[in-house]
């Protein structure tokens, strides 16, 4: 969760775990896994106590896109050639970060790592930058300190990964996973890529 500096607000990103289930009740733009109410979209967190529903709010803004803008998405699919990309927001200069409902896509060509291990794996939550818009999505890549996977679960056991050095770590399988991570991985700052 991210607050604002302007209004105070708490500001979440697609993923998020804003609740349990059993303090609220998933409202709008939220869902139940596992217990945990999870953030669908990005914007605005809302609690309602008199009724126990936990919500977001989405911005009403609109953008227009253009390559180098830095987006935020959840990997959904991948192969050996492309990681398809659900994109949840975009930062805009002006508007700061807003919704954006779309699709992308990072060529896996140069994607693979150590041991031919690919640098992200799906659900991953990533940052990326806008390298063309193309008829089917957006073309994005993830080149630069500031982007890359920000939040991740361990492949095996599914809880979260820790960053250790250049790794990330489960503490529960006590094994290590290679991912591209951003420079702020697990403490998520929203802001243009400043590689």
């Amino acid at each position: 969760m991210h607050n604002s500096e302007k209004n105070e607000e708490t500001l979440v990103l697609p993923g998020d775990v804003i609740a349990t289930a059993e303090e609220y009740v998933p409202g709008r733009n939220t869902t139940e896994i596992n217990g945990d109410v999870i953030s669908l979209a990005f914007g605005a967190l809302r609690k309602d106590d008199n009724s126990l529903i936990i919500s977001v709010s989405t911005p009403k803004k609109k953008v227009r896109l253009h390559s180098g803008q830095i987006v935020y998405g959840r990997i959904v699919k991948m192969d050996q050639r492309r990681a398809n990309v659900k994109v949840g927001a975009v930062f805009d200069k002006q508007l700061g970060l807003i919704e954006y409902n779309g699709d992308g896509s990072i060529g896996m060509s140069s994607q693979y790592g150590r041991n031919n291990e690919p640098s992200m794996h799906v659900g991953d939550i990533i940052r990326a930058k806008i390298l063309r818009i193309g008829d089917r999505g957006l073309d994005l890549g993830i080149f630069g300190k500031n982007l890359g996977v920000l939040r991740t679960l361990c492949s095996k056991c599914r809880l979260p990964l820790v960053r250790r050095n250049s790794s990330l770590y489960c503490d529960n399988c006590e094994r290590t996973e290679l991912r591209k991570v951003a420079e702020d991985y697990g403490m998520i700052n929203i802001m243009e890529d400043m590689a």
